[in-house]
């Protein structure tokens, strides 16, 4: 580990030339330079998205200082969770075009992010930290802001890809190309100034079994989008979208690890429609989305889970000066969702207001400054606060040194399943709060950037579940107060043709056990460009953690592993097509990352990619 945590800090100077401009939203919900941003946001562009084509979203999201989301090296069916700084997903808020997305069936309401597909995305904003006091109940370690593909121009742009790989476990012989397959098509066209965007992916896989055993588990995943943006001239603009996600995953029984005949079906559609309006120094916007999910899980114990959302949100920013931004907002929600084990349904209301303040003096002291008052129909009122001071010392034009710090509360509301259940639920409950201090440094020249930054979370009111000796149980805050520290470490150095890429991640639950959370974490990536290729190696180090054995009930320590994965790209293969060719799990190495389930040995995926 020590040799490991050594390269990182030799290679850790961040991003080229032509990210340092780039444009960050999410940590303030103003449009700003990364320069004047006084967080660490975690960017993921358009050309990284297509780097990485033949990954997951969530093993894209693993590449980078803080993120560790689970069970990404497993079956492509396998649930996700989101230890992000430490958190877990009820602590994680998603987004997608600028709706904050959730599933209240959900034991913890969080937003399934195996639904999504990559090929989909137009770019990834990553805000760790508090934010609750600008988006609302789980943005307490992150907000996950994810923008689709949406652009068109006046000649009709068609886009085809076709992939094709192998789903092998350790040590075995290379399976077929066809056991993983994936087809994606883009059509993209402006009709009478407006943008109209379609597109069809789907993802198929019959190669592994969900736990270690000897039949296979086949995947399905379709996901369908359309938008559609105004682009004519004036103070008037507009977007419209739909979004249909459906997985069909079969499963084995996680309790006995044995292989059995379970399948789940899930179903997501969003709709939404965006107006604004701007003039002057005033931009007003509006979202309305509805959003339905159905879960159907076929097993020893068959059920069925429904829930959907209506938000309603409006938000005004005005420019008082060169210094000065002020932002304010409201936000209306009805959630509601049911399950086939009980009769009625679930429902609530969210009312939110919300406003914030961003300051920044010429000679380079920042303020940014929020506060927001939540009214949840059960259990009452919720204030959350942001305080975010920030200094750049301008070095030269392209150079900088940035100090930032910030403290910020965050709540998380107790899922309607915990609320309301009739065998669980708990109507007294009160929301999680947290309370996060964190501090960082940044320097930046022209070919590189170098982010360092300490985090300190303090958790209390966590909702836990209590056994009894009649074998039911309840839901109840517990009135322990626990505490999560961590640093990360991330950058990026360029010379010439070749971008090195890494990161470092400590983070320690204090006095506590958690499962599958590795204290230590690290990524270096390197990226080799010439005119005719791309050329990309990429390794990833998990340290050690710990899993609960569910033969035994016993947790048990699993050993850190390394992967190594490497990959080529030919942008101008024939003519407009781009060819890729991975090779993930190099060297297939051996490990674990849930006790019991089948892990990712070294497979080979082949990609085709062509634009008219």
């Amino acid at each position: 580990m020590k040799y490991v945590v050594a390269m990182l800090f030799c290679c850790a100077v961040a991003q080229a030339q032509e990210q340092l401009d780039e444009v960050i939203v999410s940590d303030s919900r103003i449009p700003k330079s990364r320069k004047n941003s006084g967080k660490a946001v975690v960017k993921i562009t358009a050309k990284e998205i297509e780097k990485n084509k033949g990954i997951s979203l969530a093993q894209l999201l693993n590449q980078y200082a803080g993120i560790y989301v689970s069970g990404s090296q497993l079956h492509p069916g396998q649930n996700l969770s989101y230890f992000i700084r430490g958190g877990n997903n009820r602590q994680v808020l998603v987004r997608i075009d600028g709706v904050v997305v959730s599933d209240p069936s959900q034991i913890e309401s969080e937003f399934d992010l195996r639904l999504l597909a990559l090929d989909n995305i137009e770019s990834i904003e990553v805000v760790k930290g508090a934010s609750s006091s600008l988006y609302g109940s789980g943005a307490a370690t992150a907000v996950i802001d994810i923008v689709t593909k949406n652009t068109a121009t006046e000649k009709t742009s068609l886009s085809i890809a076709r992939e094709w790989g192998t789903q092998n476990t350790h040590d075995q012989k290379l399976g077929s190309l066809s056991d993983m397959q994936k087809q994606y098509i883009q059509l993209q066209r402006s009709v009478a100034k407006i943008g109209l965007s379609a597109s069809i992916n789907r993802f198929s896989s019959d190669g592994m079994s969900s736990v270690v055993g000897t039949e296979t588990d086949a995947v399905t995943k379709e996901n369908i989008q359309f938008n559609a943006k105004s682009q004519y001239e004036g103070p008037w603009a507009w977007m419209a979208f739909f979004q249909r996600d459906v997985i069909d995953s079969d499963y084995d029984d996680a309790f006995a690890y044995t292989d059995a005949s379970f399948n789940l079906v899930s179903k997501n559609n969003r709709y939404g429609f965006g107006p604004s309006f701007t003039k002057g120094k005033s931009s007003v916007q509006a979202h309305l989305s509805w959003s339905d999910t159905e879960r159907n899980f076929s097993s020893n114990f068959p059920i069925n889970y429904t829930s959907n959302v209506f938000t309603s949100e409006l938000t005004w920013r005005y420019r008082a000066s060169e210094r000065l931004t002020l932002l304010t907002g409201g936000l209306v929600q009805d959630i509601r969702s049911k399950n086939s084990s009980v009769a009625d349904s679930f429902q609530h209301d969210n009312v939110a207001f919300f406003v914030s303040v961003n300051w920044q003096h010429p000679k380079g002291f920042a303020l940014q400054l929020s506060g927001r008052n939540s009214v949840h129909s059960t259990f009452g009122a919720h204030q959350t606060f942001t305080i975010n001071p920030y200094y750049i010392f301008s070095v030269s034009e392209i150079s900088y040194w940035k100090l930032f710090s910030s403290y910020a509360t965050s709540f998380i509301a107790p899922s309607q399943y915990k609320m309301f259940d009739p065998s669980y639920g708990n109507l007294n409950l009160v929301p999680e709060e947290n309370k996060t201090h964190e501090s960082g440094i940044e320097y930046v020249t022209k070919n590189s950037r170098i982010t360092v930054v300490g985090f300190q979370r303090t958790e209390n009111n966590f909702v836990d579940f209590i056994f009894y000796p009649d074998f039911t149980g309840t839901y109840y805050n517990n009135d322990t107060s626990y505490k999560v520290q961590g640093v990360e470490v991330e950058g990026n150095f360029s010379i010439q043709k070749l971008n090195v890429q890494a990161n470092y991640t400590f983070v320690e639950k204090v006095k506590q056990e958690p499962l599958r959370l590795p204290k230590h974490a690290a990524n270096l990536g390197l990226a080799y460009n010439t005119s005719k290729a791309q050329w990309g190696v990429h390794f990833r180090y998990i340290g050690t953690r710990s899993d609960q054995n569910f033969a035994t009930y016993m947790n048990e320590k699993l050993t850190a592993f390394g992967l190594v994965d490497a990959r080529v790209s030919f942008p101008d293969f024939i003519g407009n097509a781009t060819a890729t060719l991975a090779v993930t799990n190099v060297f297939d190495a051996q490990y674990t990352e849930f006790i019991g389930y089948s892990a990712l040995g070294r497979n080979i995926s082949i990609g085709l990619q062509y634009a008219f």
